[in-house]
C-alpha cells in the first residue's frame, strides 16, 4: 500500500457550497495533506453520487426531473451489454470519465492541487459503491437491479473503472490516489431491506476492488455511514475502512477479532470523528478529542495496541457535509484539522 501519514484528515464527498473553486480552496486549506474533491450537491441532481456513477455504464439513463437513474427502454439490453464489454476489454478508461457538468468540484480540485510544488502528495476521490448503486437503481418493474446478476456484474466493472479513471488523473499530476467507494446501502445488510447474502455482497465488492486496482497503484477504501456487519468490510480486500465513529464505534467493538486481523494485515481505519448532523452544534474540539481518546483506549483494552491503531488511522467527518449549512461545514473542517494536530501530538508523546 502507498504510504500515508498517520492521522491525516480528509473528507467524504458532499459539501453545501455552490462555488466549486472556493470549495476546493477551502478543502485544500484545512485538509492540506489529503484533500478530497467536493461533490457540489446543491448544484443539482447531476452532482448526486448515483447520477455521477452512470457515465460509461450500459443500459441506464438519468431522469433529472425525477432525480432518478433507471433502465433505458430505448436501448436493447444485449446490444448495450455487448458494447459495454467491448469498451472494458479495450482497457480505455476515457468512457468512464467524470464530465465537468456532473463533477465540477473534481476539476476544481484537480486545478487547485496541480501547480503548488509544496502541495499534497496524495488526493482523495470517491465513487458510489456497487451495492448502493445497484440497490438504488430500479428496473422497469420498480425492482432494484441489485437482484439482476448480469447487470450487477456490469455495474461493478463500470464503477471500478470510474474509480480507476480518477486515480489515473491524480497520478498524471504527480499525486498518489486514494479512492473510497461509498456504500450507505450496506446499513441495511442482514435485514429485509437488503435481502442479499453475505457471499453475494462480498463477491460484488471483491470484483469491483480487483478491477479498480488493475490500471495502476491506488489506495482503496469503503465508506459506510451507518451500522452494518463490520466483519464483512473488515474481511474484504480494502485498504481503508471509513466509518462513523461518532455514532457507531460501539458496534465496531463487537467485531474485535476481525478488527485485529484487519490491522495485522496493514488495514487502516478512517475515523468519522466530527458529526455531520445536529450533534455538531453541541460539540467542541475538547469534547470530540476526549471521545476519540476514550475510543482508542477501548481498543487498547481489547488487545489492540494504541501505537498500532494511531499509526494506521485517518480522521474524517462522520459522513458527507452536504446537509450542513456552509458555516457549519466550514466549522467541521476546522475541527477536523485541530483534532488531527492533537492526535499527532498524542501519538508522538506516547
Amino acid at each position: 500500500m502507498i504510504s500515508l501519514a498517520p492521522l491525516t484528515c480528509t473528507g467524504i464527498g458532499s459539501v453545501p457550497f455552490t462555488d466549486p473553486e472556493a470549495a476546493a480552496a477551502l478543502i485544500v486549506k484545512h485538509l492540506s495533506e489529503l484533500p478530497f474533491w467536493p461533490q457540489m450537491v446543491r448544484l443539482g441532481y447531476r452532482e448526486d453520487m448515483v447520477s455521477q456513477g452512470v457515465g460509461g455504464l450500459p443500459y441506464l439513463r438519468i431522469e433529472s426531473t425525477a432525480r432518478t437513474v433507471e433502465i433505458n427502454p430505448e436501448v436493447p439490453r444485449e446490444v448495450a451489454l455487448a458494447q459495454f464489454y467491448e469498451t472494458v476489454w479495450a482497457e480505455d478508461l476515457s468512457p468512464f470519465a467524470l464530465q465537468p457538468p456532473e463533477a465540477q468540484g473534481f476539476f476544481a480540485l484537480l486545478t487547485a492541487v496541480a501547480q503548488p510544488a509544496d502541495g499534497p502528495q496524495a488526493v482523495k476521490g470517491q465513487v458510489v459503491g456497487p451495492v448502493t448503486f445497484a440497490g438504488m437503481v430500479k428496473d422497469r418493474e420498480g425492482k432494484p437491479i441489485l437482484y439482476d446478476r448480469e447487470l450487477v456484474l456490469a455495474v461493478s466493472q463500470g464503477l471500478a473503472r470510474k474509480a480507476a479513471w480518477q486515480a489515473q488523473k491524480f497520478r498524471e499530476i504527480g499525486k498518489h490516489a486514494v479512492i473510497f467507494f461509498d456504500e450507505p446501502y450496506l446499513t441495511g445488510f442482514g435485514s429485509a431491506f437488503l435481502p442479499v447474502s453475505r457471499e453475494e455482497v462480498t463477491a460484488i465488492l471483491s470484483d469491483t476492488l480487483e478491477a479498480a486496482r488493475q490500471p495502476g497503484p491506488v489506495i482503496l477504501g469503503v465508506h459506510c455511514c451507518g451500522n452494518t456487519d463490520w466483519s464483512l468490510l473488515l474481511e474484504a480486500p480494502i485498504d481503508i475502512l471509513s466509518f462513523d465513529s461518532y455514532g457507531y464505534f460501539p458496534s465496531l467493538l463487537l467485531y474485535e477479532d476481525s478488527l485485529r486481523k484487519f490491522f495485522a494485515r496493514g488495514g487502516w481505519l478512517a475515523w468519522g470523528l466530527v458529526p455531520t448532523g445536529e450533534e455538531l452544534h453541541q460539540e467542541e474540539a475538547d469534547s470530540l478529542w476526549q471521545r476519540f481518546q476514550q475510543q482508542v483506549r477501548e481498543l487498547e483494552a481489547r488487545g489492540l495496541e494504541a501505537p498500532v491503531v494511531l499509526s494506521q488511522s485517518l480522521l474524517t467527518p462522520a459522513c458527507g457535509l452536504g446537509y450542513l449549512t456552509p458555516a457549519a461545514a466550514t466549522r467541521a473542517l476546522v475541527l477536523l484539522g485541530e483534532l488531527s494536530a492533537r492526535a499527532r501530538r498524542w501519538r508522538e508523546g506516547r
